[in-house]
């Protein structure tokens, strides 16, 4: 669909170019008449007055005079084209080819200053006429609306249900709970006599001077010293059995 729009509106830019070349050709284009063509040209043999009459001069178009060397053109004013008078000419050319551009609206006289010329008809008279008004382009063709895009169009679903609203507690079930609920038992510590069957523990006191060891006092300390390090190997073994 974006493209179809896309080619309308060239086809529509398109046409008012063209509207719009076609007008400024008929503004722009001027016509060259070649003077006496196509039966004559500058020469006398012609009769000027009906060759003009058949023209439309309008501002813009050219006037080419083509003679020989025994010719001349001269532009003068209406008085003295009409007194066949060369004394005060607008212009003058010899050239054998001279080309007058009519830039306005008017008359312009011309005659050939060669004697008895323009007595014997080789003078001109044309007249300006002001260029039509150039017609108004027509209007662009109308574009096509743009599309409407359609309306989404509504799920036929059902939607999903609510998830069940869970049902009221009663008021006292929490503090019943907790009120009639066992506590927790206590982690159990395995008491030291367990790895230490033979230690003993001495109640504290200050210290008392030290007295000299008898030998049997000092053979049942070592023997207290061996059990320890026994129930601290059976401790170990203990702790990485768990």
């Amino acid at each position: 669909m974006p493209s179809a729009m896309k080619m309308a509106a060239v086809k529509a830019a398109v046409c008012i170019a063209a509207v719009t070349v076609v007008s400024l050709v008929h503004v722009v284009a001027a016509t060259d008449y070649i003077v006496g063509s196509p039966t004559g040209g500058w020469q006398g043999k012609t009769d000027y007055k009906s060759w003009a009459s058949a023209k439309t001069f309008l501002p813009g178009d050219t006037l080419t005079f083509k003679y020989n060397t025994n010719h001349n053109v001269l532009e003068v004013t209406a008085g003295d084209y009409e007194a066949c008078s060369t004394a005060n000419p607008v212009s003058i050319d010899n050239s054998g080819t001279t080309t007058i551009v009519l830039t306005a609206p008017g008359k312009r006289y011309f005659i050939c200053g060669g004697p008895g010329h323009c007595q014997n008809g080789m003078k001109l008279e044309v007249e300006v006429a002001d260029r039509p008004a150039p017609t108004a382009p027509s209007s662009p063709p109308q574009l096509p609306p743009a599309p409407t895009p359609p309306s989404p169009v509504p799920r036929t679903g059902s939607p999903a249900p609510a998830p069940a609203a869970e049902p009221p507690r009663h008021a006292g079930h929490k503090r019943h709970k907790k009120r009639h609920s066992p506590p927790p038992a206590a982690p159990t510590v395995d008491p030291a006599e367990a790895y230490f069957p033979l230690a003993t523990v001495a109640p504290m006191s200050s210290p008392a001077a030290s007295l000299p060891m008898s030998s049997d006092s000092a053979a049942a300390l070592h023997a207290q010293w061996g059990y320890a390090a026994l129930g601290l190997v059976a401790l170990w073994f203990a702790v990485l059995a768990l």
